[in-house]
């Protein structure tokens, strides 16, 4: 299995960086058949060659954690941070705080449909790359899932709050960048109350997705912006791969990325969900 699971692992990061590059010229606009397109294009390019690689190998669900008895209710506290810190930053641009509840369903009800094209395809490749990583490469060196989400979720915040302080001066906002990178601090901290002490995982299987996120962020926003979203992205990354590993499953990550993706953070694994940094 291992190398069928690098070719799905390659296969699936080529579509998400070449993908755009076919695709771009498909973007609708703001009516129902532009925003429907939108959508449409979202999941091709994330979640499509992931389901067709688990159907192939007919491994279905069980290639996205997917198949653990979890309710997604459990998950509500990993969605919290995330929520209140798109709702500050909805705040800082001069939304009432009505509209700031609502996040960016607030607007035309068509907005639901790329926020959940978006929640869908980053749930899914998150997921798959992570399933796959951990088959792929199993010699990696192995860490406990605790000392993966410590080191680089943690690590991601402080890079996050460093980078996004340093644009301060250049006009970014600092409650933004402050909320943003304390949400995913708060995000790990709640992630480590649902992880066991003694699991451990293949490092590369956490730092894969990770690392995927952080260059897709850098190459479409810029070095500057592009390195502390990129390293917002990178830490929820982490989270979502090891609850993934955790043997909780991915349902439980269902509140987490609604919430990513309803209220316009910067802490979403996909560059294709622009946020307020």
């Amino acid at each position: 299995m291992t190398d069928e699971a690098r070719s799905d692992v390659a296969l699936s990061i080529a579509a998400l960086v070449f993908g755009p590059l076919l695709l771009a010229s498909l973007r609708g606009g703001s009516t129902l058949l532009g925003v429907a397109l939108d959508a449409t294009v979202i999941l091709a390019l994330t979640a499509l060659v992931p389901l067709l690689l688990s159907r192939t190998r007919g491994d279905g669900m069980a290639a996205f954690a997917l198949d653990h008895p979890v309710t997604p209710l459990a998950g509500l506290a990993l969605a919290l941070p995330v929520a209140i810190a798109g709702a500050i930053a909805m705040l800082t641009v001069g939304t009432s705080p009505s509209t700031a509840l609502l996040g960016r369903l607030s607007g035309s009800v068509l907005q639901v449909l790329p926020v959940l094209a978006l929640s869908i395809g980053a749930l899914l490749l998150v997921a798959f790359l992570t399933v796959r990583g951990a088959q792929a490469f199993g010699r990696s060196p192995l860490w406990t899932l605790r000392r993966l989400l410590r080191t680089f979720g943690m690590g991601a915040a402080l890079l996050a709050l460093v980078t996004g302080l340093l644009r301060v001066p250049l006009g970014a906002s600092g409650v933004r960048v402050v909320s943003n990178a304390l949400a995913l601090a708060v995000l790990v901290l709640v992630a480590d109350r649902l992880l066991d002490a003694s699991t451990a995982a293949p490092r590369l299987a956490v730092l894969l997705p990770a690392g995927l996120a952080l260059y897709l962020h850098i190459t479409s926003f810029g070095f500057g912006l592009g390195l502390q979203a990129g390293a917002l992205a990178a830490g929820t990354t982490v989270v979502m791969a090891v609850i993934v590993l955790s043997g909780r499953g991915a349902r439980l990550l269902v509140p987490l990325v609604l919430a990513l993706h309803v209220w316009p953070t910067c802490l979403s694994p996909l560059a294709l969900g622009r946020g307020l940094c």
